[in-house]
């Protein structure tokens, strides 16, 4: 947090200097006038300390962010992908942008996409990532930074923060921009919530899942209970990603491996789960995995609504009853929009979060109604609640190559699917978690996305105030490098191969400290 703060407070005073750190390509010199103004928040949290320094003088325009980008090729600017409804977005929303794709299947994407970086020739110009591989390509040479297609600061205000942050390069400069995000909740069945709690209400199934300590503790009980016959997991892993993305203090201090509480805890956990077999131990995201979920043997999973999608078959939906449906003006005028034909748009005025179709507040469970949980043997179907840690487990990044020859097309692509609100109003209808604050606060208060597969809950209504409080670890390249090797001395470490956690913790400390070259 500390760590996050001060970050903040050089961004104010180095404006964009960050931002453009790699210049692979030179840029035009442009003279600079400076101004006091108020350094907008750039996080989440640290808005809630306070700072005694309220403004700082800055230039209007850092002279090494490129102000007019401009295209170097009459070709059509060539985008690698493995998402295809891309190119569908792009048909609809740019269709004057001329296009050559190259969009694969994702198992065989990012070795096709290395291998074309690396190549002299036919090179993308832009391209997608996601969670897995974006810090190695934040970190690579082989990549632009915002500044050099003109970005500066204040243009990503109204996006949630930890999407531009952890694609950052080593000088904290963002590399890429996301249209489609996955904040990441616990998925649970509402019947075997039912038998496990005795209620399937997200506001009282919260109470025994909102920290790791309880979770264990349900394992435990669930497993007991039902004979081994329900299990609160399908895997082992089932917890893993979640628990260590949430990490975001440094691993390294004062040049020394630090080790906190959260490592013991950890490592007990995954002890405990597979001491007692208080799961199915299938491999995880595995047929059997998915398996276990669909055929009422396994409570719950973390994951987003796109992962939702592929292992329960969450469909996004609204509520089609006109009758049941308040008037939002917003959403008229979106349904009416047959394109957007400006690159940024204005911020507009939203009904605050949590907005039942009653009018009361949902609470983080954006449950659509405050009556009481009728008693129902028939009982089915899914509902989401906020996980211990906020977190997310993938998501769509666009980054652009530093051979790319189309940067102001590329600006073009970004701005439309990040910056536009009008565009992104429409995405968020076809069911998009897309990458505006305003707009997804006004999905989580309008009564048109109540998901009857979430049995009456608004899921933005979970996943917004989530999106706003993650925060990136202060280092991605030391959380990667800690978090595999956690994995390899959590699997040592159960099978016997290390026999107490104080030779994990050296092996730990070892391990770093010749990644981190500190010995």
């Amino acid at each position: 947090m500390k760590a996050r703060r001060i970050f903040s407070i050089i961004l104010a005073i180095s404006v964009m200097g960050s931002l453009c750190a790699c210049k692979t390509k030179k840029t035009s010199e442009t003279e600079t006038q400076t101004q006091t103004v108020t350094e907008p928040s750039l996080t989440t949290e640290t808005t809630k300390e306070s700072t005694t320094e309220e403004s700082v003088t800055k230039p209007t325009d850092d002279p090494n962010v490129v102000k007019n980008v401009e295209d170097e090729s009459e070709e059509p600017i060539t985008i690698y992908g493995y998402d295809p409804e891309f190119k569908n977005l792009m048909k609809k929303y740019l269709p004057d942008v001329e296009c050559e794709y190259v969009l694969l299947e994702k198992d065989v994407y990012f070795k096709t996409l290395a291998d074309a970086l690396k190549s002299e020739e036919k090179t993308p110009d832009l391209f997608m990532c996601d969670k897995a591989h974006l810090q190695d390509y934040s970190y690579s040479n082989k990549t632009l930074n915002l500044g050099e297609l003109g970005f500066i600061y204040s243009d990503l205000e109204d996006q949630f923060a930890y999407t531009y942050e952890a694609a950052e390069d080593k000088d904290h400069a963002p590399k890429a921009l996301s249209y489609l995000l996955a904040p990441s909740v616990i998925i649970y069945n509402r019947l075997l919530a039912y038998k496990a709690f005795g209620n399937d209400d997200p506001s009282v199934v919260s109470t025994y899942l909102n920290s790791w300590d309880h979770i264990l503790d349900c394992a435990q009980e669930i497993n007991v209970n039902s004979e081994g016959k329900l299990k609160l997991f399908s895997s082992i892993k089932d917890i893993r990603e979640t628990y260590w993305t949430s990490h975001t203090t440094s691993w390294i201090k004062d040049g020394k491996v630090v080790i906190g509480k959260e490592f013991d805890k950890y490592f007990h956990i995954e002890e405990v789960l597979s001491a007692e077999s208080l799961t199915f131990d299938e491999e995880y995201g595995s047929e059997d995995w998915q398996k276990r979920l669909m055929d009422n043997e396994a409570v719950m999973f973390f994951g987003s609504l796109e992962k939702a999608k592929n292992v329960i078959g969450y469909v996004p939906g609204h509520k089609e009853d006109p009758e049941d449906l308040e008037a939002n003006s917003w959403r008229e005028t979106s349904e009416t929009t047959k394109e957007s034909t400006t690159e940024t748009a204005e911020q507009k005025e939203t009904k605050p979060a949590g907005t039942t179709e009653s009018g009361s507040e949902s609470g983080t469970t954006g449950e659509s109604t405050t009556e009481e949980t009728t008693i129902d043997p028939d009982i089915k179907g899914w509902a989401i609640l906020p996980a211990p840690e906020a977190t997310y487990d993938d998501g769509i990044w666009l980054m652009a190559a530093s051979t790319c020859d189309k940067k102001a097309t590329a600006a073009k692509i970004l701005k439309t699917f990040t910056l536009d609100e009008a565009t992104m109003e429409q995405m968020a209808l076809e069911g998009m978690f897309v990458n505006s604050k305003t707009v997804m606060k006004k999905c989580a208060a309008d009564p048109y996305f109540i998901s009857d597969f979430l049995g009456g809950q608004n899921p933005y209504a979970v996943l917004v105030p989530i999106a706003e409080e993650i925060q990136v670890a202060v280092s991605t390249e030391e959380n990667e490098y800690a978090y595999r090797e956690i994995e390899h001395l959590l699997e040592a470490y159960l099978e016997g191969q290390i026999d107490s956690m104080a030779e994990v913790k050296h092996q730990f400390t070892v391990g770093m400290e010749e990644l981190f070259g500190l010995t």
